[in-house]
């Protein structure tokens, strides 16, 4: 068997007792303030017993106590301390050690050593564990390996950081995007260590990279983001053919996405008590979820549902078109005839509940079988929006009723032109000839 060396070994023990301790925490087994408060006195009792066995603490003829600690400014190298109780002594003389050890922790301190530390601090931050193995992915990829990692973070100047930021914009040809993803271990990584007060300042907070470095992503050509209008009843007639000669409710996810554009793991967690009238409450969503295991590995993706949504514009209500309402009818009679039942899903299989992976191979069979591109259920939602766009709502309700939090969001990155080159060429004739 392979050997494990000395510090890999210590970093699997870390991963698997901070597993223990998030799950004894989360069972309650154990609090958390309760066990900092032991490693704290514990902490304590040690720089009182290291200090001891250098110095004397006293107790003067006022009454008050004192004891000497280390001072190199001073001619003997010591000064003395004085305090009114001896447990306030016991304080001074434990915050000295505590902070002469922080110092020599914090010149020692490198981004190899000091990463598992932020990322145990950010896997508090965020519920989505595929984010977590994105950042770990992007360590192994733009971290590991390079001799930045290995370089104190208290000699991580300007110009180092600088250099670094602009060798690996063209080393691996990053996107804007691409850019700020991959810097958010060191940006953030180094913010903790200011908070930690490790460093006095976080200097990649001043890197500029100049735009015109970055890789250019061009939006792409609309046919390939949206069902054009000829293609979308195309798809439907296709979706409702299918349901007629399998009675499979995930048929029906995909006009019922072009009726809503909602988002895939949105629709396959609505339940029926989610519908009010006109209007469906979105407000949990189905994610992927992986966990990270003592040797670094992550375990295969598994699906859940969660009571939460992508963002807090997403958790919303929205508006159910007849034909809408209709699929929505012909679902629930499905159910109930092929008695589906599974804690007031409304897309049921006899197994329980659809999963969105099932619904996306779905549409791209529609897509193959019509002879077009194959698109998935997130080009359903760009429809959607577009066709909102196209018909002159306000976009402040579009926004709302898409889920984004920013408009700029929802122009950016969901509005297409549906149109054929002919339709669109008779548009743009009409506009300048008439």
């Amino acid at each position: 068997m392979k050997e494990i060396s000395h510090n890999n070994q210590r970093n699997l023990n870390r991963i698997d007792l901070f597993s223990l301790l998030n799950e004894a925490v989360k069972h309650g087994i154990i609090n958390i303030s309760d066990v900092q408060k032991k490693i704290e006195m514990t902490k304590r009792e040690e720089y009182l017993n290291l200090h001891k066995q250098n110095y004397k603490i006293w107790q003067g003829t006022d009454g008050k106590w004192r004891t000497y600690l280390p001072d190199e400014s001073k001619e003997d190298g010591r000064r003395l301390v004085k305090k009114v109780t001896e447990e306030k002594l016991n304080d001074a003389v434990a915050d000295y050690y505590h902070s002469r050890e922080k110092q020599a922790r914090s010149k020692k301190a490198t981004l190899r050593t000091w990463y598992q530390t932020w990322l145990d601090y950010k896997k508090l931050q965020t519920r989505s564990t595929m984010y977590i193995r994105r950042i770990a992915s992007d360590w192994d990829n733009y971290y590991l390996g390079d001799s930045i990692i290995d370089i104190p973070l208290a000699q991580l100047d300007y110009d180092i950081l600088q250099e670094w930021a602009l060798k690996k914009v063209r080393m691996h040809e990053l996107t804007k995007k691409q850019y700020y993803n991959m810097t958010v271990i060191i940006r953030q990584s180094l913010d903790y260590a200011v908070q930690k007060k490790m460093i006095v300042e976080n200097l990649f907070s001043k890197v500029r990279v100049d735009s015109k470095l970055f890789k250019v992503k061009r939006k792409p050509d609309d046919e390939t983001q949206v069902f054009l209008v000829d293609e979308q009843p195309q798809i439907e007639a296709e979706a409702y053919r299918d349901f007629q000669e399998t009675g499979h409710n995930a048929c029906l996810t995909v006009p019922f996405a072009f009726q809503t554009g909602l988002r895939l793991g949105e629709i396959v967690a609505i339940k029926e008590s989610d519908i009010k009238d006109d209007y469906i409450h979105i407000q949990r969503m189905e994610i992927r979820e992986v966990d990270q295991l003592p040797d670094g590995t992550w375990t295969t993706q598994k699906m859940k549902v969660v009571d939460y949504t992508k963002s807090e514009a997403g958790d919303r209500w929205v508006y159910l078109s007849s034909k809408a309402r209709d699929i929505i009818k012909r679902v629930l009679e499905n159910n109930r005839d092929r008695g589906f039942h599974d804690d007031g899903f409304l897309f049921l299989n006899k197994d329980g509940r659809i999963h969105a992976k099932g619904v996306d191979c779905r549409i791209r069979k529609y897509c193959r079988h019509i002879g077009i591109m194959e698109k998935g259920t997130h080009k359903i939602r760009k429809s959607y929006i577009s066709t909102l766009i196209d018909s002159g709502l306000n976009i402040n309700e579009i926004r709302k009723q898409a889920g984004h939090e920013d408009e700029r969001t929802t122009y950016g990155n969901y509005c297409y032109n549906r149109l054929s080159n002919t339709q669109t060429e008779s548009i743009l004739e009409k506009a300048l000839c008439s």
